[in-house]
């Protein structure tokens, strides 16, 4: 009896025991956290070269043997300067040929006429008949028209020997050369380019992203990136119609306004232009929660030690996403861990993420 006195106390004691260990509390959990600042506007810098905006390709209009060019690569040329040339003999010899042909063409020519003056005098003396006199004016019409062929043969001889020889339109600079002396070139095949130096655009490939808001006009500020200190203005001046098929960037052309001698041609260069998109508030991709296709954070609401759901609206993807809608500036917003939290959970900040 005595022993079940002693052993009633000693139950009590370990029930209560055990519904103390029920009721604790877990520890609060450690989470890191972002307080959401908007991000400020920076400039945007993009990397290009320097080209040309006017480029000529020179080519012979027919085909033949080249015998001599006379420009190298880095060559200045002047207007009128001869840049390459084709064997000719063939060409000289059909010029030769129209020019005995003109000379026989203007000797009949000539002598019809000098027919049909008599003709016409002898016909007022009543000496032939004006069969005979119209016999001579249709012979020195057709001399005269054989003279008008053999001139017009001669000038389309003279014009094709011209194609045996490529001379600058232009003053510039020889850029790149594509046929070597004794090699037979195509016709419309490029021989020479030549690029006029004083007209420079700074080419850039701009990310989809960037290019999107970019319009004729807009100004650009243009850095030598092997002279940082060298810094021209520029304009755009075209955007291709057309995204690289690969990389999906858009090309476009900065018109170099005043640029120093240092630009020169393949030079690389970087560009910037102020963005001005609006500030935006940025999130880690991993604070984000999808649940029931709702897209949510988790906030610490300011003075508390607990988490609560926040539905909100994002934009972008990658690594961090901008919040369109949901949140503001200053909101406390749980961004590792957040898959395992429960709405109302006990948090410890174990850090911040910067």
């Amino acid at each position: 009896m005595k022993s079940a006195f002693i052993l009633l106390p000693l139950g009590l004691m370990l029930a209560a025991c055990s519904n103390d260990d029920e009721a604790a509390p877990p520890p609060p959990r450690p989470v890191k956290s972002l307080v959401l600042e908007e991000t400020n506007s920076v400039p945007l810098s993009f990397a290009g070269t320097v080209e040309p905006q006017i480029v000529t390709n020179y080519s012979f209009q027919i085909l033949g043997r080249m015998i001599s060019r006379n420009v190298q690569v880095g060559d200045p040329v002047e207007r009128g300067t001869l840049l390459a040339v084709l064997e000719a003999t063939a060409l000289e010899q059909d010029v030769q040929a129209a020019q005995a042909s003109l000379v026989s063409a203007q000797a009949s020519s000539n002598n019809a006429r000098v027919v049909e003056q008599r003709q016409k005098g002898l016909f007022a003396k009543t000496v032939v008949s004006q069969a005979a006199v119209e016999d001579a004016v249709q012979a020195a019409q057709a001399a005269q028209s054989a003279e008008v062929r053999a001139r017009a043969n001669l000038a389309k001889a003279q014009e094709r020997l011209s194609y045996a020889e490529i001379t600058a339109d232009y003053t510039g600079v020889v850029t790149s050369t594509a046929a070597e002396p004794g090699q037979v070139v195509a016709a419309g095949q490029t021989v020479v380019t030549v690029a006029r130096p004083d007209l420079r655009d700074a080419v850039v490939d701009l990310p989809p992203s960037a290019a999107s808001g970019i319009k004729i006009g807009d100004p650009f500020s243009v850095v030598l990136q092997s002279d940082p200190t060298t810094v021209v203005k520029g304009r755009v001046r075209r955007i291709e119609p057309s995204a690289d098929p690969v990389t999906r960037s858009q090309r476009i052309r900065i018109a170099l306004q005043a640029a120093p001698a240092a630009f020169r041609l393949g030079s690389v260069i970087a560009v910037s232009l102020p963005d001005t998109r609006p500030s935006e508030l940025l999130l880690p991709a991993s604070a984000i929660v999808t649940r029931d296709g709702k897209t949510l954070v988790w906030i610490i609401p300011d003075g508390t030690d607990a988490v609560a759901t926040r539905e909100v609206t994002t934009t972008g993807t990658g690594d961090r996403v901008a919040i369109t809608s949901g949140l503001k500036r200053g909101d406390r917003v749980v961004v590792a861990g957040v898959n395992s939290l429960t709405d109302g959970q006990k948090i410890r900040i174990s850090g911040d993420l910067k």
